[in-house]
């Protein structure tokens, strides 16, 4: 086996190994690991970096040091994931596209959710956007409101593959945003709207009207954006999603 394949393997044991226990438990020294997987010290060594780098272990040193075990957080994952879409030269289409369909799924399990806390804060949400409907919004404010709305659909859909998926595709997405928005005050009006009538949807559990509205929404999305803009390929990093 090749030492960059050697490293691969060590790599998996080790990420196995961490997520299989609670995080931050004690998974040895480094010679109890050495004389575990049978490797040498630089192999050991590469292979931690590629799981720190993931967030899955963290290393201590000193004394009472060694290797314990990390859950990976969502900022991690997401960053990594919009790197690889920008390397692989994804446009706003693409994005939008899957987004469109993501964001669709998340709205349908969102207007099922039961969860009394969560509902109560789309309460409040649906609220705060109703108060300010009227008036004209800065692009900043626009903003952070979609990205409100957005943070509650995934929180609401319980769905963890979904929400990464949308999260990762938002944060790509996010490059393009003032460019598509800024100064159209017709079209953020229009959005607002969209956004505050799926929220009003799912508050009364009402599916089909949601999805109806989420997916005219996606089809208004995509077709009032110029083609030299949808070709775009994404580049710029965008602030993350806000977490709970």
């Amino acid at each position: 086996m090749t030492d960059n394949n050697l490293t691969r393997l060590t790599a998996h044991k080790l990420r196995e190994l961490a997520l299989s226990v609670p995080e931050g438990q004690f998974l040895g020294t480094e010679k109890d690991l050495l004389a575990r997987f049978g490797i040498s010290r630089p192999t050991f060594r590469q292979a931690v970096q590629l799981v720190e780098a993931e967030r899955i272990v963290a290393t201590v040193r000193g004394l009472n040091g060694g290797l314990f075990s990390r859950n990976p957080d969502m900022e991690g994952v997401v960053s990594s994931a919009a790197s690889y879409l920008r390397s692989r030269e994804t446009t706003l289409g693409d994005v939008l596209l899957a987004a469109n369909s993501a964001i669709a799924d998340a709205v349908g399990i969102a207007a099922e959710c039961t969860d009394a806390g969560l509902r109560e804060e789309l309460a409040h949400l649906i609220g705060e956007l109703t108060a300010r409907q009227a008036g004209p919004q800065p692009f900043a404010a626009f903003r952070d409101d979609e990205l409100r709305a957005i943070d509650l659909f995934c929180r609401m859909c319980g769905n963890p593959a979904l929400d990464l998926m949308i999260r990762v595709l938002f944060r790509v997405g996010m490059a393009a945003f003032e460019e598509i928005f800024e100064g159209r005050e017709k079209l953020m009006q229009q959005r607002r709207t969209a956004r505050l009538h799926i929220l009003s949807a799912i508050h009364v559990h009402d599916r089909a009207r949601a999805l109806e509205i989420c997916r005219r929404n996606g089809d208004l999305s995509r077709t009032r954006l110029a083609p030299k803009l949808l070709e775009r390929r994404m580049q710029a990093m965008p602030p993350a999603v806000p977490e709970d």
